[in-house]
């Protein structure tokens, strides 16, 4: 009887693996939809350039306008807070918000660091608040008018729903958290999961704005360091769910 190595097995594993990838990037490459929104971008983006050259705004006229804005704020902070806790409930880029909070709070990195999770601790509450009160009520009228009953989750599919949506690469932060709450997850266990997916890479952000705001290598190293952490993090626990689902199926 011949022995099959284990090295082997591992490799066969691996080569298989990195093959599932790269045939998951081509089908994305490939993919009309994806290509005509990167066409779309694409364009939009040399719209706004022909524009601007047009109008005659320069590059200097936008640095003006930069550190006009990032004095207003550093005087104003109250509307950088209101800015963390408002936009990112809409189609906002939240990564870029963080990231102009750690330059502008820079002097206080710890403060800074501090604020943003009270922010978003604030922003998780109210888009769970709208999407599991009102937008709930607002569809299951819909729905009934239909005679469609939307699902109820049941007890671990509230775990599992949180992490799929958290972890999910692509998913919107807004649209991760109306979903949670429209699914009437319970909030404590959506919000301490949120602030563990959601801070760590947030609070990695903002340090990274401190650390390229004010020159330092040590406060972008350090933010840098935990954006990679959280993303390490994630993949571990959306490797773990997918081994889990796997042993499931098999035991039934």
């Amino acid at each position: 009887m011949k022995l099959k190595r284990p090295g082997c097995r591992l490799a066969k594993i691996g080569g298989s693996g990195k093959r599932s990838a790269q045939m998951k990037w081509k089908k994305l490459l490939l993919n009309r939809r994806f290509q005509l929104l990167g066409f779309v971008l694409l364009l939009l983006g040399m719209a706004v350039c022909i524009s601007a050259w047009r109008v005659g705004i320069s590059l200097d006229d936008l640095k003006d306008w930069w550190r006009a804005l990032t004095d207003f704020l550093r005087e104003s902070p109250i509307w950088l807070f209101v800015a963390l806790v408002i936009l990112p409930g809409f189609p906002v880029p939240t990564s870029a918000l963080l990231f102009v909070a750690g330059m502008v709070w820079r002097e206080h990195p710890v403060a800074a660091c501090a604020i943003q999770l009270v922010a978003m601790m604030i922003n998780l509450s109210w888009t769970y608040w709208l999407a599991g009160g009102f937008g709930r009520r607002w569809a299951e009228r819909m729905f009934g008018a239909l005679g469609i009953k939307i699902p109820e989750l049941q007890g671990s599919s509230h775990l599992r729903m949180v992490l799929v949506l958290k972890l999910t690469p692509g998913i919107p932060f807004f649209v991760q958290n109306y979903l949670c709450g429209f699914l009437q997850v319970p909030f404590r266990l959506y919000l301490l999961v949120s602030l563990v997916c959601n801070g760590i890479i947030g609070t990695g952000i903002v340090l990274a704005g401190v650390g390229f705001g004010d020159g330092k290598l040590v406060p972008a190293l350090t933010g840098i360091s935990l954006v990679a952490l959280g993303i390490l993090l994630t993949g571990w626990i959306r490797g773990w769910l997918g081994r889990r689902k796997a042993s499931d199926s098999a035991e039934h």
